[in-house]
């Protein structure tokens, strides 16, 4: 079965949760915070990213700023994606132009149909894409279970039980 991603807990605190106190998102949004590190680059538009890429990097930086998740550790993270991005599309273009599948001659002259190599780019960058966003625990989603468990570890570390007991380690 496959686990749903982990909102960070502002996201929890905003939509509510029937799994924890205010107390604890409280306690995770102050671990995310910790975690996420400084932010003051992550608007910085990098130059190697082709027009379309940048128009992207533009783009997901805005949007996620509000939410103050994105920090100069994502920055990979933001110029990979936005390259997988502005590639998809270029996939899409020359699909759209010549079509699903191709028309090609063999080594003999005959007329082939195949698939548009094209098809191919698209779905490899579409899995690097949808990788991406996982990859060393980088991505907001990743950093909200990292608080998640850094809170319940602080929590049996503050349990009056099981400080008792000795198994709070």
């Amino acid at each position: 079965m496959v686990m749903p991603p982990n909102k960070p807990a502002s996201l929890k605190m905003k939509d509510g949760t029937k799994h924890h106190t205010k107390d604890e998102l409280k306690k995770m949004m102050e671990q995310e915070e910790k975690i996420k590190g400084n932010s003051e680059k992550v608007t910085d538009i990098p130059d190697h990213l082709d027009d379309l890429a940048k128009e992207y990097y533009k783009y997901i930086t805005e949007e996620l700023e509000v939410s103050g998740l994105l920090s100069n550790l994502d920055i990979p993270l933001v110029e990979q994606t936005a390259d997988c991005l502005s590639r998809m599309r270029e996939a899409d273009i020359i699909i759209q132009q010549r079509g699903v599948v191709v028309e090609q001659k063999d080594r003999n002259s005959n007329d082939i149909v195949k698939k548009n190599p094209a098809v191919d780019v698209k779905l490899a960058y579409l899995d690097r894409f949808n990788r991406l966003s996982n990859q060393l625990g980088m991505s907001p989603s990743s950093r909200a279970a990292l608080a998640e468990l850094n809170v319940e570890q602080k929590e049996k570390e503050d349990d009056p039980v099981l400080k008792a007991l000795g198994l709070n380690k």
